[in-house]
């Protein structure tokens, strides 16, 4: 709501050129995307955008299905298809690193192997850069799935409320969010990943705000994954996302303190992670207050006691074909704050691990029941 209200009366404005072609380099990392890897590069193939200054880098992490034997096949096709086979499965983000270093373009633009861009989504990023100011443009990501899903309705809320609050905080200042699958950089801010345990998309966030540049949210620049994932694989992936933000922060603490974007960074991030722990604290506080006599607090235990089974119905009905939206949501949102709190855990104990675990992947367009006014932005 404050976002909201000070992006209201004090928007601030951005030159933007429509006619402004930089050249650009998509960098596309993968580990056994056979799945899905031939659609995405179509996708990017099919981008409206002069080819003579489009160059796709394409890094194979380890491979062991028919990746690299895509890649290859698409690379000979397509000249400006640059591919890289690594034998040895490192990480992402050490991939990443390989990636950009061949690069030779103004503009890196990331992309996921399990997504599709839309045609016009290149010149909807560019089209910010001929103003000095901008360092990086934040795209915007629709998922299309199975709308009898629990997962999928819980998610496409969170992301329509993201969405939202990305653009509003980038019409102020800069917005600290970006969904990793689809963000450009200028090339001359892009800094090496110091470490396979990092983030990528949000050390890219801490780096164009710490260079005093700002970092807009296009809802033009469209990319669509086909949604496939369960309440598990959401609650692995928000677990590991956590500590690989945490670790990136630990690099540039100031950023919290000393930036014009701390102010967004504390609520955007730090205390949307730390939930599942204020909520423990909140329930924990009132259970021994009222037992150490503080009767009035009665009604809050019983407030307390009635969510708890709300949460505990949305768990039950969840997976149903007719799940219940209020119980099912509020499960969602105690779920996933769980797997930001082992994060947590996890990043204060060095406990995780720099993995490349990939979650479901949706192989064929027509299994997936959306449609084009349906999609949900991120």
């Amino acid at each position: 709501m404050l976002v909201s209200f000070l992006a209201t009366i004090r928007p601030r404005k951005w030159m933007v050129d429509e006619t402004y072609r930089p050249t650009v380099s998509i960098i596309l990392p993968a580990f056994n995307e056979e799945r899905v890897i031939r659609r995405c590069l179509q996708s990017l193939i099919g981008l409206n955008y002069p080819p003579e200054k489009i160059e796709i880098l394409c890094g194979s992490d380890g491979s062991t299905d028919r990746t690299n034997d895509i890649l290859k096949e698409m690379s000979h096709e397509y000249p400006f298809i640059r591919t890289f086979f690594f034998p040895v499965q490192r990480g992402k983000m050490l991939t990443l690193n390989d990636l950009v270093a061949h690069a030779r373009h103004e503009i890196l633009l990331f992309i996921d192997a399990d997504v599709t861009l839309n045609p016009h989504a290149i010149l909807n990023h560019v089209r910010h850069y001929a103003d000095p100011s901008v360092g990086g443009v934040a795209g915007s990501l629709q998922i299309a799935g199975d709308r009898n899903s629990g997962a999928f309705k819980s998610e496409s809320t969170f992301l329509l409320i993201e969405s939202n609050l990305r653009k509003k905080e980038a019409e102020i200042y800069s917005t600290v969010g970006l969904y990793g699958g689809n963000y450009s950089v200028r090339r001359t801010l892009w800094k090496p990943l110091p470490s396979a345990r990092v983030s990528d998309d949000f050390f890219a966030v801490l780096t164009i705000i710490g260079s005093g540049l700002r970092l807009l949210y296009e809802e033009g620049a469209v990319s669509t994954e086909l949604y496939g994932r369960s309440y598990v694989d959401e609650f692995s992936r928000k677990r590991r996302w956590v500590p690989e933000c945490l670790a990136a922060l630990r690099i540039v603490p100031g950023l919290l303190l000393h930036s014009p974007a701390a102010w967004m960074l504390w609520p955007h991030k730090i205390l949307r992670w730390s939930t599942g722990f204020l909520m423990l604290g909140l329930i924990a506080g009132t259970i021994v207050s009222y037992w150490n006599g503080q009767s009035w607090l009665f009604p809050f235990l019983v407030a307390e006691a009635a969510g708890a089974g709300l949460v505990l119905l949305g768990a039950i009905t969840s997976r149903s074909r007719y799940p219940l939206p209020v119980a099912t949501g509020m499960f969602w949102f105690i779920f996933m704050n769980l797997a930001f709190s082992v994060g947590i855990i996890e990043f204060i104990f060095a406990r995780q691990r720099p993995r490349w675990v990939q979650t479901t992947r949706v192989a064929q367009p027509s299994s997936i029941a959306a449609t084009p006014p349906e999609a949900i932005h991120s």
